[in-house]
Parts: C-alpha cells; sequence; structure tokens
C-alpha cells in the first residue's frame, strides 16, 4: 500500500488555506494547516510533513523566515511559495532561499496537482538519499563485530544462521552488552537489508502511548493529534522493527502488539482502516520473560510469538576476552582517539574490572580516557586509577561492615544508587539491574532522593 503524502498549507487567510485544502484532499493527500510561518515552524519540528505550501507574505514570520529557520534546524522537506505575482527576479530569489518550486495567485486547480506531484517526487528522492546514505553508514559499521572469545563466537554464528531467514528473533542480555548492535547485525546481513531497521525503546514510552507510537493516530483520534501520523510499523515497512526492552511493555499493549503479529494488520488509534504488516520483528529485553509470564507480568501467547530463536549474549565480564579489543576499537571511534595508544598496565586494569554495565559503561570509561591523555595521547593504569574492582562475594551477597559509631541507613542506600548510576553512565535501567531493583522501585528511590536533599 502507497503511503499517504502529508502536506502543510501556511497562509494567514483561512479562504485560502481552506481552497487548497480542499483541492488537495480531492486528491487524496493528508491535509495539516497552519496560520503563519511561527506557527508552522511548531508543527513542522514536532512532525513529519512530506511538503509545505506556504505564502510568501505573512505576519509574525513570514514564508521566507520559516524555509531559512527549517534549514537552520535541518528540516529538509520541500517548500513551495504562494505569491501575488512573479518576476524572472524573484523567482531566482525564491529559489535562493530553497524553495523546491512556487505558484502565482490566481491559480488553478490542474497547475497546482502538477506542481505538487513534482515537489513530491524531490521529497521522495532527498528522503531516499538521505536513507539510504544513512543505511550505508550504518552496515558500514555493522559489517564487524568486535570479539576474540569462543562465547561470542557461538552468538556470531547463531547470527548468521538466523539472519537470512525472516524468523522472529529474541536477543536476552544485560544492560549494555550490545544487544541493539546483534539486531543490527542481523538486519544488515539479511534480505530486508535495503529497507530501515528501525529501533523502538518500549522502556522509554509510557503506557498510555505505546499503542500510538508503533500504531500510528488519526487526526482527531486524542486531544493533540492534529493530524494523521504513521507508526513504527509502518515507518518499517519492508524492513526490521527493533523491539528493545520489550519485558516493560504494558499488558494490554502487549495483546495488541500480538494481533498484529498473527493476523500480519493492525489499526491505527482512532482508525478503522485494516494495514497490512510486512515487517520482521527482533525483540530484546534484560528480563526473564519466563519468569514474568509465570507471574502474569508477560504474555505467555506473545512469549511464544516472539521466541522462536533465541540468542543469549554473555556479560562482558564473562568473556575478559574481548575486553581490550573492544577497548581499542571504540578508541578509534572518537576523532580524538585516532593516535593513542593503551599501556599493558591499562590492559591489566581493564581485565581485573568486572564492568557491571557492560559495553555501554567500556565506551564510557574509554571516552574520558581519553579526555583526560589528550596531551600525552597514552591510557596507562594510573589514568584508570577511577576504575575500583569490587566484585560481590560469593552467591552476590556483599559483607558491609558496619563502623562502631554506626551509619545512616537512608545514607548508605542514596550513596549505593549514585554509584551505581555513575557506573552504569546515568542508565537508570543498567542502575536498577546493579542494585537489584526494578526500574519502578529505583525511581522511587530517585523521587525520595530528591525530597529529602
Amino acid at each position: 500500500m502507497a503511503d499517504i503524502s502529508t502536506i502543510l498549507i501556511v497562509d494567514d487567510e483561512a479562504k485560502m488555506r481552506n481552497l487548497l485544502s480542499m483541492m488537495l484532499e480531492r486528491k487524496g493527500y493528508q491535509i495539516d494547516q497552519a496560520t503563519d510561518g511561527k506557527d508552522a515552524l511548531k508543527k513542522v519540528s514536532a512532525g513529519t510533513y512530506d511538503l509545505v505550501i506556504s505564502d510568501i507574505k505573512m505576519p509574525e514570520m513570514d514564508g521566507k523566515e520559516l524555509i531559512n529557520r527549517m534549514r537552520e534546524q535541518n528540516i529538509v522537506t520541500p517548500v513551495v511559495f504562494i505569491t501575488a505575482f512573479a518576476t524572472v527576479d524573484s523567482a531566482v530569489d525564491m529559489m535562493r532561499q530553497g524553495a523546491a518550486d512556487y505558484v502565482t495567485k490566481p491559480f488553478d486547480e490542474s497547475k497546482i496537482h502538477i506542481m505538487v506531484e513534482r515537489a513530491l517526487n524531490l521529497s521522495r528522492i532527498v528522503n531516499e538519499n538521505r536513507e539510504l546514505k544513512q543505511a550505508l553508514e550504518e552496515k558500514q559499521e555493522n559489517r564487524q563485530l568486535i570479539y576474540e572469545s569462543n562465547s561470542m563466537g557461538g552468538v556470531v554464528d547463531l547470527v548468521k544462521n538466523v539472519a537470512s531467514v525472516d524468523t522472529a528473533v529474541l536477543i536476552l542480555g544485560e544492560s549494555g552488552t550490545g544487544k541493539e548492535i546483534i539486531a543490527r547485525h542481523i538486519h544488515y546481513q539479511s534480505q530486508r537489508s535495503r529497507n530501515r531497521f528501525v529501533p523502538v525503546n518500549c522502556a522509554a514510552i509510557s503506557s498510555n502511548l505505546v499503542e500510538s507510537e508503533l500504531f500510528g493516530y488519526e487526526k482527531g483520534s486524542f486531544t493533540g493529534a492534529d493530524s494523521r501520523r504513521r507508526g513504527k510499523f509502518e515507518y518499517a515497512t519492508g524492513g526490521t522493527l527493533f523491539l528493545d526492552e520489550i519485558g516493560d511493555m504494558p499488558l494490554d499493549s502487549q495483546g495488541k502488539l500480538l494481533r498484529a503479529l498473527q493476523e500480519k494488520k493492525f489499526q491505527r488509534v482512532g482508525g478503522n482502516q485494516e494495514i497490512p504488516v510486512d515487517v520482521r520483528i527482533i525483540c530484546a529485553t534484560n528480563r526473564n520473560l519466563e519468569t514474568m509470564v509465570q507471574q502474569n507480568k508477560f504474555r505467555q501467547d506473545l512469549f511464544y510469538r516472539i521466541n522462536v530463536f533465541p540468542i543469549s549474549i554473555p556479560p562482558l565480564r564473562q568473556r575478559k576476552e574481548d575486553v581490550v579489543p573492544l577497548a581499542m576499537y571504540l578508541m578509534q571511534k572518537f576523532p580524538f582517539g585516532k593516535s593513542h595508544t593503551i599501556s599493558e598496565g591499562a590492559c591489566r586494569k581493564l581485565n581485573e574490572y568486572p564492568w557491571p554495565g557492560n559495553v555501554r559503561e567500556l565506551a564510557n570509561v574509554i571516552e574520558r580516557c581519553l579526555i583526560l591523555t589528550r596531551e600525552t595521547q597514552k591510557i596507562t593504569s594510573d589514568t584508570l586509577s577511577f576504575l575500583k574492582p569490587n566484585e560481590p562475594a560469593a552467591g552476590g551477597r556483599v559483607i558491609v561492615k558496619l563502623p562502631p559509631g554506626g551509619v545512616q541507613l537512608n545514607h548508605v542506600q542514596f550513596s549505593l544508587v549514585k554509584q551505581a548510576l555513575q557506573a552504569a553512565g546515568n542508565n537508570q535501567t543498567t542502575a536498577a539491574k546493579l542494585l537489584g531493583l526494578s526500574r519502578s522501585k529505583l525511581r522511587v528511590l530517585l523521587k525520595n532522593m530528591d525530597g529529602e536533599q
């Protein structure tokens, strides 16, 4: 099914906006309106449009300032100007401003449709080129996985086996182990690699917005829905949809996701039209979904649907052989780290550290070291003095000796929370894992900390 183009019409005259809207809606376009440049800039910054048709002279912000502000914000949506008169000089000036085309008043409907189709073709070419460039960069970056351990070698073998078939994959592992990197690698080794890889962090979406984020919504379906919006399923058509932190998805949303996967179609929020699904689903989680199923916190039928081909990524502390190669690779990723070296003592210290935040924590540590050694361009064990290896005792229990004078328990608790956040690079999900808490309980602790400070 072809995508419906969305056009924003900008004019301070309601009569002109409504006339253009009627003309274009008859051709099946989705239309939104703005009363001036300031209103239009707010809309294009918040939403996605395929074309903007704008008057030049308007109060608040005129058409020329609008297109300049759009380009400053790297919004490349083509703009067509409406003008009461046009000379050769004014036409050249409009093109210099960045306009894709212009139309003079009064205009007939046939010329409007020709101009719109021409501008939309330009919009498609711009979007395709941008996405192709991004895909090529990502494909190059994901061409090689950095590892030396046998355990990661086993993971890579599984990735090679499953990449060529359209099977649902569930990637398991602690936060920061590189689950999204593995998902991207599967995508770029698959037959869908020419199309989009669309990541969605289920933990970062509030429960009342999950459905609109995944399936999109129709104009007027709820307060603030000023125009139709495609969801991630539509955006990923032909490609791969990566649902990260799937274990954090609310139960009622899990049912709608299951229906979309089973029936291979869905409806936008507030809509009745059945939209076909053509995406590969890859899910990831740092939680034990089987336990959640037993606790009625995750749907059993959805678990079976997404757990066709599970891949478990070992934490970094269980694959010490990968630490230094990853550190060397991460050094090269920073523009100011390409000439840096790392001493044997620093390598030993990296290997001794337990890496509770896994590869994400390693990346943060390497970036910090590169900044600290910009002059010497050599990372030594002294550079890594801020790393404090403190692995828990057997069985995961930590023995804390009570000082003779006692302690304030809440102060100890707050200190541990801060240390966990620091070790996790301020990632709350990872910090909660380090503390053996759920993300929601950690948020309650942080709220209490703010209240007592």
